[in-house]
């Protein structure tokens, strides 16, 4: 079964604008390490670097499973959860990463939330696969 990806590609466009801020954010404490150089802090230059690598290392690959199991007839609120619940996770995990604390709540809700999305977009991946082949055994 073939779909227009209809979904994934409105999240795909919002974690594009998510990696711009992420990226932005980057610059600006480049920046303000740059111009106090005598004095700087790179600490929060760092906290940006991680919160930016870490959405970098996720939510590609998330993104193909949704487009895969999109492609493949999965329901579009199941996609919206999904694609709500990794928006909703990398938001609190940068918010968490910028923080004092290396630990803090936020953070480890969306490291965990992150996780749980890539294994529930995993195991669709994987069961759109065997779908075909189970229904011809099954039929068979």
């Amino acid at each position: 079964m073939v779909n227009t990806p209809s979904v994934t590609i409105l999240y795909a466009g919002l974690f594009g604008l998510l990696l711009l801020v992420l990226s932005l954010n980057i610059f600006r404490e480049y920046i303000r390490v740059a111009i106090n150089a005598k004095s700087s802090n790179e600490e929060l230059w760092r906290r940006a670097e991680r919160a930016q690598h870490s959405f970098v290392e996720f939510v590609p690959m998330c993104l193909v499973l949704m487009f895969l199991i999109e492609v493949h007839g999965a329901p579009a609120p199941v996609l919206h959860c999904l694609g709500i619940m990794l928006l909703t996770a990398r938001v609190l995990h940068a918010y968490g990463v910028g923080k004092d604390s290396a630990a803090n709540v936020m953070r480890i809700i969306g490291t965990q939330t992150t996780y749980l999305t890539l294994m529930i977009s995993s195991l669709a991946a994987i069961y759109y696969a065997l779908l075909p082949i189970l229904v011809v055994k099954i039929a068979g």
